[in-house]
């Protein structure tokens, strides 16, 4: 049996455990295998079996390599390791978002019927927006047959894949691999103060805010680490202003301690002797997909205090392992909270989300999240984001205010302050190492193992999908909102000073012939095609019908920037009613074929670009109702009420109106006009209105067909998306 491990990186972490633990126990049962990898930087990762793919890195644009170019390259490095293709395919994390190429990598490799396993620790569904955009219109994500197993970490992750469709057979629990520490010191029984180690890299989802909170509340003494700081730069900025924070009220918190300070006098700085000193573990992460700390504070003799994820804790139940004292929330009065402060985050964050999402923002999910969030009068501090966490933290100076922050575990509700004097006063921990059989590397060696053969001996078989839109749909879910789990804002600059970027279409986002309504004789074979294919008698010159139609209602209006449907002018022009569903297809059938658009280049990589930014994004353009469709899956990046068309309105570019009205519905979200940067192509009907309602403009003059003539003043002239891109 020859097993290739697939995964982006050997850096240290989570992942990197699991697979060199892996490695261990597939050699000691003789199983060769490799591990391809993009990047290899874990200390112990070099003697490992490895090959480095830099294809399989973290890879969000690849540029000249395709995925079957990445396919052949990691056939030939597995034969080079094995001098054979493997018996396996094991991927890990493999729809984390990470690698734009690497879910189409899989589906090559199923297309051939060979055996293949796909370990779930993370999904970009659940809290990594800004990753879901290399992932968004893979219809082919979640592949299964008889040949494609998925391993999964926790039940409810298995659970929801069942749900949306994964035949049973076809998922299994495969838990990391947890090792009992045979040097694990007992725990420290003595009468000093206690040291709470968090055993964890401070990113947001671990709730930093609460380890805060906690150290604010406890006993005096009582000490609060955090291991180490993030990796990601993106992550660092909450990390540091949380360090600023507890700094200046001088709460008893450090902040990535281990290699940089001693937990106590002459001690080591590094992560063993840190835990050595530890009395406690603490967790306080919002979410995990295994949770580590539950079971190694459990395999290093130390007691557990926390947050209680109940989708982990009930599977350590199940074997009998009680891993800490733990709480399922922590509960503030709402009126600690200003509630029009909180609507407006959760406005913004939820917005920002759905945009990175490519999920419309409808239904009123403000209103669904307030209500899932507000529950008895109390709201979850651990469900704040970081700036009113801060203001409830700085509440309990009053020293009247500090009873009452509540803990809820079950059905018991009691002061924060009380449970923390209780829990820290007892030194011993919940379960024992040799409870932890069930999670042994010998346990994952039969397991690991089982499924290999079962997957090598299974047949060929067709491939099915279990469709993603169903996991998405699951956790967007506005009642599952939660803000640590949301993408992170965009940090101020001074290169980027612009809160919302409005486009127009034609010319700028699109590339499409000469618009208007004028005869066409050229085009008028075309068009009656259309109209028999729709069922209608054409009329001998439809261009030159609809042309008329347009100067008549164009009189009538005496508006000298009308506009009209065009859907309301072919059921005048082929006597159509108005409960006739049909027009709209039949209006983008007709655009379509007479005046055909394809994406302008670079533009939607810049749009997806400011998406991840946190920018809002809107449309003002001359459209009918084929415009939208026609931009493709970036449509779902704009914002609803910032999508302004003039078929819509009645009005048409450059009428001031529909800048002014631009204006207003930008001021519903707190922007201003100076804020907000408007792009487009032509002089007279986008950058001088633009600027003349106090805009800022930018005229693009990139494509030879789309620039329009006209004496304009733009604050920013471009010739590539990528130009502009680096003023952002």
């Amino acid at each position: 049996m020859r097993i290739a491990i697939v995964h982006y990186h050997l850096k240290p972490g989570g992942v990197t455990r699991v697979i060199e633990t892996a490695s261990g126990v597939l050699t000691a049962a003789g199983i060769a295998h490799v591990i391809l990898t993009g990047d290899c930087e874990s200390h112990g990762a070099s003697a490992l079996l490895h090959r480095v793919v830099p294809g399989l890195g973290y890879l969000e644009e690849p540029g000249d390599l395709t995925a079957a170019r990445l396919v052949a390259e990691l056939r030939a490095a597995a034969t080079d390791a094995h001098g054979a293709l493997p018996d396996v395919w094991h991927f890990h994390n493999h729809s984390l978002g990470k690698n734009r190429l690497l879910p189409h990598v899989i589906s090559l490799i199923a297309a051939e019927n060979e055996a293949i396993v796909l370990q779930i620790h993370d999904l970009a569904e659940q809290g990594r927006p800004e990753n879901y955009p290399c992932l968004a219109g893979i219809r082919g994500l979640y592949p299964f047959s008889p040949r494609i197993h998925y391993a999964f970490l926790n039940p409810r992750d298995l659970a929801l894949f069942i749900m949306a469709g994964l035949p049973p057979a076809y998922g299994s629990l495969l838990p990391n691999p947890v090792s009992v520490i045979a040097a694990a010191q007992p725990a420290l029984t003595g009468a000093g103060p206690p040291l709470l180690l968090a055993p964890v890299r401070g990113i947001r989802r671990k709730n930093l805010g609460e380890l805060v909170l906690l150290a604010a509340l406890a006993p005096e003494g009582t000490r609060v680490a955090i291991s180490r700081a993030p990796e990601n730069p993106a992550a660092l900025p909450i990390h540091d202003q949380w360090r600023k924070f507890a700094s200046k009220h001088r709460l008893a918190i450090g902040f990535d301690v281990v290699d940089h300070f001693m937990p106590a006098t002459g001690a080591a700085t590094d992560f063993d002797s840190w835990i050595h000193h530890a009395t406690h573990f603490v967790t306080t992460a919002v979410s995990e997909g295994f949770g580590f700390t539950y079971l190694e504070s459990v395999a290093h003799g130390k007691p557990l205090i926390g947050r209680n994820l109940a989708h982990l804790t009930a599977d350590h139940a199940r074997h009998g392992i009680r891993a800490g004292r733990l709480y399922d929330a922590i509960l503030v009065p709402i009126e600690w909270v200003d509630i029009s402060l909180l609507r407006d985050h959760l406005t913004i964050d939820m917005e920002r989300d759905h945009r990175l999402y490519q999920r419309p923002f409808t239904g009123n999910p403000v209103r669904r999240a307030l209500d899932a969030m507000i529950q008895d009068g109390l709201v979850d501090f651990g469900n704040l984001p970081e700036p009113l966490q801060q203001g409830i933290i700085e509440r309990l100076a009053d020293p009247s205010e500090r009873a009452v922050p509540l803990v809820r575990s079950g059905d018991t509700l009691l002061p924060l302050i009380d449970w923390l004097a209780d829990v820290l006063a007892q030194r011993s921990p919940t379960a024992t190492p040799d409870q932890l059989a069930p999670y042994s590397p010998a346990n994952y060696q039969k397991s690991i193992i089982a499924l290999y053969e079962r997957l090598i001996e299974s047949p060929a078989s067709p491939i099915r999908h279990v469709p993603a839109d169903e996991i998405l749909t699951h956790h967007l879910r506005p009642e599952n909102f939660h803000f640590l789990l949301s993408s992170l804002r965009p940090e101020s600059s001074a290169k980027r000073q612009f809160r919302a970027v409005i486009f127009d279409v034609y010319g700028t986002l699109l590339i499409a012939p000469p618009g208007g309504v004028k005869p066409d004789p050229l085009a008028d074979p075309v068009l009656r095609d259309v109209l028999r294919q729709f069922g209608h008698t054409p009329p001998d010159s439809p261009s030159t019908a609809l042309h008329e139609a347009v100067l008549r209602h164009h009189a009538a209006s005496g508006n000298p920037f009308s506009e009209i449907d065009l859907r309301d002018l072919w059921r005048e022009i082929l006597s159509i009613g108005e409960d006739e569903d049909e027009v709209t297809p039949l209006v983008m059938a007709i655009e379509d074929a007479w005046h055909p658009a394809q994406p302008m280049p670079g533009a939607g990589g810049f749009i997806q670009r400011l998406a991840r930014l946190g920018m809002s994004l809107g449309i003002l353009s001359n459209a009918q109702c084929n415009t939208l469709p026609s931009l493709g899956p970036i449509a779902d990046l704009f914002a609803p009420e910032l999508i302004l068309l003039s078929y819509q309105h009645g009005i048409a570019k450059p009428s001031p109106d529909l800048y002014q009205m631009l204006a207003g519905r930008l001021a519903g979200r707190g922007i201003q006009p100076h804020e907000t940067l408007f792009i487009g192509n032509d002089p007279h009907q986008d950058i001088v209105p633009a600027a003349s309602a106090g805009f800022h403009t930018a005229l693009f003059t990139g494509h030879p067909d789309s620039l329009r003539p006209g004496d304009c003043a733009p604050d920013i002239t471009f010739k590539s998306w990528s130009q502009l891109s680096s003023m952002f």
